[in-house]
């Protein structure tokens, strides 16, 4: 039976992985927007705004404003922080 120890690595090392698969599929989206607003003649700032408001009315529909809100000011402190 694993150690404590050896359960806390493996939960550590699917976190990490789990979170480096978000992030190749965060840097595949922002490609696949970038090279979009290119082809159409659109600033990627412009197209990457709406991208995000588009994205809070999601998380709006499906889990309710409180959560939109708390995800919205979670990005702002991270933001603040760097």
């Amino acid at each position: 039976m694993p150690t404590p120890s050896n359960v806390v690595q493996l939960h550590e090392f699917r976190q990490v992985s789990r979170q480096e698969i978000i992030d190749d599929i965060s840097s595949e989206a922002f490609m696949l927007l970038r090279e979009s607003a290119r082809s159409h003649g659109l600033p990627i700032k412009q197209v990457l705004i709406e991208h995000m408001r588009d994205i809070a009315v999601v998380i709006n529909s499906v889990d309710g404003s409180e959560t939109v809100t708390n995800v919205l000011d979670s990005i702002a402190r991270q933001i603040k922080d760097d």
